[in-house]
Order: C-alpha cells, then structure tokens, then sequence
C-alpha cells in the first residue's frame, strides 16, 4: 500500500499552524465537527435515556405483556400451568381483576374519588411491577405488597391520600355497583370498609390518583361474579416480546398486547422526538462539514506549486485527490473521536450525577442520559460520510490543475 498520500496529507495538516489564514479554516473546520458530533452524541443519549426511563417506568406499574379475556372469567390456574410448561420465555405472571370504585373518606359524602380498583396476588404481582418498591409508607416494616395487601387491606396512591386526607391505618369507604350486567335504569350502589395498609407513589398522577390495589380475596367479596379477568406476563431478558404475543393469541385464543399499545401516542412521541432530533443536528454536522470544502480548496490553491511537481514526477491523479481527502478526513477524524469521548464522559456524568432537575411534567425527576456503543458508531459513520462527501469534492477537483500553466508560471 503507497503510505505517501497519507505522509504528505499529515504533513499539510501539521504545517497549517505556520499559516495564519490556513491555521484558522483548521481550527474551525476543527472545532464546528467537535461541537457537532458531541451535540449529535449527546442527544442521541439524552432521547435513549428518556425512552429507556419512561418504558421502564411504565413497565414497572403495567406488566410487560397483558393478557385479557372478553368479560368472561379466565381458569387462572390452567392458563399458569401451560404458561410454565409451554413458554420458557415467561419469567413470571400474575393473575388480577379490574373494576371501577369509588373511594370515600369515613363520614364524607364525596362521591367524586372515581378509581381503578385492582385485585392481586401481592406475592406474584411483585415480580412483575416495582410497585412494591414504590410503597413509601406501610403498616408494616418492610413496606411490601404482602404486609400492605391482605384481606379489607387496600394500597392506595399518594396523591390520592393527599386529597383524602388520610393516613396509613385509618379506614375508608368503597362504593361499588351491585349488579354491573343489569339492564334496568336504576344503579344499585354498595358500600364497605377498608383500611389502608399502605401508600406508594410512582410520580405518575394517573396511578397515584387512579389506582388502588386490593386483595382477591377482598375483591370477591364485593364482586362475585367477576373472577380474574387479567393475567400479566412478565419475560425474561431478551426475550421477544412481538414472537411471544403472537404465540401467546394462537395458543390460548385471548386478547394479548404489549403495555406499550396501551400508550401508543407516548410510545410515538418518543420515536418521532429522537428521530427528529438526529435529524436537526445532523444538519448542522452537514453546515460545519462544509467548511472542510473551503479549507481544502484554500489549500489546494495555495498548493499549487507543490502539485504541479508532484504530477510532473509520476504521481497519479488518484494519490493527488489522496492526498487533501485523507487531509479533510485527519481533521474529521480526530474532531469527532473527541466529541465521542467528550458526549460519553458527559452522559456518564448525567448517568451517575444527576444534577439537572425536571418539572413534573415528564415522567422522570432528572434529565436521563444513556449512552450505548451502536449509538456510537451509528453517529460516527453519520458524520465520517457526511465529511467524505463534503472532502471528496475539493480533492476531486485538485488532479484536474492544469500543471503546465502552473510549471511555466508559478513553480
């Protein structure tokens, strides 16, 4: 392989510093690659933090798959029984139920405090969500979906406590509809006690307003005929998730979809925002890659001399053209490796330090950032073509110099 393009383009490159004009199209060229891969990088695993956050959020209060049945009692057992023998891939399930409830205060006439009401197995439900360790106060010490869940024992959402006004021990009012597949104009409403036994928060206001977890023994006490409407799945690493619904709908003929169907609109959202912002900044990488054709083509002009000679002693048109794109690609190289480094070393600052803080809006307290290797590489190709093309075109147009103009009246 001929190392002397590659020699005299590092020799260009060195010997810029002694020319102030060339010295500075460097420095530029330079610093606006280092600013924008570092920018590209760096939002790249901002947007991957915040994906990664929030699915994790979410997953952690939905299970990661949900299977349902169509208003009909599902046989908890049998469906279990086959979930162990025939999915390896299912780490673990848990049966539950769901209906609407009102919950009051004791001695309040407030009917307003519509909620979901979830029946579950505190035991199971656990390895599925992180709710048992977003429980922040409990009648126990451990603070545990067992301890807080069991018979009239209810876990309600913090937010919802707040409104209440009501602490962990003290007894609350359910009201619930008798006769939910009565046909008849007037509503029957039922009531009973229940105390809370804890109260978690997640910092998501639809659950710690909207949810409460009760037990399946509580459940059916005041819903009879409703049974376990619900079993939620939960895989194990890398698992496929799309291949196990699909096996999921054949096998057992049931309504089966992933949580993240249940918030499309978040789910596209965050899609469209990290698209979008690669985008934007790659364009910008795109305006500084620009200036490498200034730099070449001043270069190339005042090099004139020197190219004319180097034609005249046999070297070919190719290794010319060699010569400023290995040029171009050195300082981009270099540029971009360094933005890499920097982008790495301040997600992993943001990683482990989280010191900017979120507005309640979002669903995580402090800007997230994740940074992975294939993030990595894909903005470091990005950028290596974007800056080939911009370099191929000047260095094309140095092997077309007319050398014998230049011989006679430069050289």
């Amino acid at each position: 392989m001929n190392t002397f393009p590659l020699f005299l383009a590092w020799r260009y490159a060195l010997g810029a510093r002694h020319e102030k004009n060339i010295s500075i199209m460097v420095k530029i060229c330079f610093f606006g690659i280092l600013i924008g891969s570092f920018s590209l990088a760096l939002i790249m695993a901002i947007m991957n933090g915040f994906e990664k956050a929030t699915h994790e959020k979410m997953q952690g209060i939905h299970s990661q798959i949900i299977m349902r049945s169509q208003g009909n009692p599902l046989e908890s057992d049998a469906i279990e029984a086959i979930l162990t023998k025939e999915f390896p891939q299912v780490q673990a399930f848990s049966p539950t139920s769901l209906r609407q409830a009102i919950i009051q205060k004791e001695h309040s006439d407030d009917i307003t405090n519509v909620v979901a009401l979830k029946a579950i197995e505190p035991e199971k439900e656990a390895q599925i969500t992180i709710l048992d360790k977003k429980i922040k106060e409990s009648i126990t010490k451990d603070r545990s979906l067992k301890g807080s869940v069991y018979q009239n024992s209810i876990l309600i959402g913090s937010s919802l406590a707040k409104h209440l006004d009501v602490e962990v021990g003290q007894t609350i009012n359910v009201l619930f509809t008798q006769d939910e597949q009565s046909r008849s104009q007037r509503i029957t409403i039922g009531k009973t006690k229940a105390i809370i036994g804890g109260i978690f928060s997640t910092g998501i206001d639809e659950f710690d307003v909207g949810l409460v977890l009760c037990s399946l023994s509580f459940f059916d006490s005041i819903f009879p005929d409703a049974g376990i409407t619900q079993i939620n799945i939960k895989l194990t690493p890398n698992a496929d998730e799309e291949k196990t619904i699909e096996q999921l709908k054949k096998r057992f003929g049931l309504e089966v979809f992933s949580w993240k169907e249940l918030y499309p609109a978040l789910v596209a959202a965050l899609k469209l925002e990290k698209y979008a912002m690669f985008l934007i900044l790659a364009l910008i990488t795109l305006v500084a890659s620009m200036n490498i054709i200034s730099l070449l083509f001043m270069q190339i002009t005042q090099k004139r001399g020197d190219i004319a000679l180097l034609k005249s002693m046999g070297l070919s048109d190719r290794n010319i053209s060699y010569v400023f794109l290995m040029m171009g690609m050195s300082i981009t190289c270099c540029a971009t490796l360094l933005g890499l480094a920097l982008a790495t070393f301040t997600s992993w600052l943001l990683e482990t330090h989280p010191f900017i803080s979120l507005p309640d809006a979002y669903y995580v307290t402090h800007l997230p950032a994740k940074m992975e290797w294939h993030l990595l590489g894909i903005v470091f190709l990005v950028i290596i073509c974007i800056s080939l093309i911009s370099t191929w075109f000047p260095a094309s147009r140095s092997s077309k110099l007319n050398i014998a103009d230049i011989l006679r009246f430069e050289a």
